[in-house]
């Protein structure tokens, strides 16, 4: 955390992206002592974040229009957000991207674990249109961009969350999507096979992450994942540079899976990769200002 002194903080929030995916995007606003209710706040359409001119091109708000943020009350890891009535103004079809960007944009803070919904002082059970519970949201249970896997029975499933590319006009950015895979033991081995299977085939996203990449070993010691590639991780780059965005769609994937702070890259067992000798903290946000 910033100290109180400076005038801004940079927050992560959660907008739509011309594609309909749920996109998150680092903006700095006043530092104030509530600053994640006006974080929310950033995230209503025709709000403050549509005056400051701050947002990329074909990005919109996903909180209904007029919506007041009544309160928003965090103990013990939960967030109770209080809603005014026009929260429920919104389309069906909107209302899980609605619900999930406010559940990633809450728990992006280290405070924030799970988030319920009010509305006018009153606990809102599930969503009025489709149904979907606004009860104890986590990023685990709470899908972004949720897509099935081929031959995924959802019963006997669970998710993954994968950081693939997305493209507004000139921008490149970040896009998590919550993969629902089989059932298995090892979280972190399944999300680094899924990331490098890439985005599924009707899916407009990207991945500079080639799909004939060769995982040596995944294994988690004390916060940090350690991750050994076969060497087509370094066809990308000139001179053993690995690609950044590859680099950090591994570091995302890998941290928002299994937890750990950190990822540590090597190639063949060697550390010999320029931009990986030391291991790779998560960055404190997705997509900084400015894309």
């Amino acid at each position: 955390d910033e100290s109180a002194s400076s005038a801004t903080q940079e927050v992560e929030l959660y907008f739509e992206d011309p594609d309909g995916y749920v996109v998150p995007y680092s903006v700095a606003i006043p530092n104030t002592e509530g600053i994640a209710k006006e974080q929310l706040g950033y995230m209503i359409k025709g709000g403050a974040i549509q005056e400051t001119g701050a947002l990329p091109e074909g990005f919109t708000p996903l909180i209904p229009e007029g919506t007041e943020i009544l309160g928003l009350d965090i103990q013990d890891g939960l967030a109770n957000v209080d809603l005014s009535q026009e929260f429920l103004n919104y389309e069906v079809e909107d209302e899980e991207n609605i619900l999930s960007a406010i559940t990633w944009a809450l728990t992006a803070w280290d405070s924030v674990d799970r988030v319920n919904i009010w509305i006018n002082g009153t606990p809102l059970k599930e969503m009025p249109k489709g149904k979907t519970p606004a009860v104890d949201m986590t990023r685990k249970n709470t899908a972004i961009n949720i897509e099935v896997a081929k031959g995924v029975q959802i019963s006997d499933s669970m998710p993954v969350t994968l950081y693939f590319l997305g493209q507004s006009g000139e921008s490149t950015y970040f896009v998590p999507v919550t993969r629902m895979v089989p059932r298995e033991r090892d979280v972190a081995q399944v999300a680094i096979e899924e990331l490098i299977a890439g985005p599924l085939q009707a899916s407009k996203l990207n991945t500079e992450i080639l799909d004939n990449l060769e995982v040596n070993d995944i294994t988690v010691e004390e916060g940090t994942v350690l991750a050994d590639f076969g060497e087509q991780l370094l066809e990308y780059g000139k001179e053993n540079e690995v690609s950044d965005n590859a680099i950090r769609a591994i570091v995302l994937s890998l941290t928002e899976n299994t937890g750990a702070e950190q990822v540590k890259i090597s190639v063949d067992g060697k550390s010999t990769v320029a931009s990986a000798a030391e291991p790779v903290s998560r960055p404190a946000k997705v997509n900084p200002i400015g894309l």
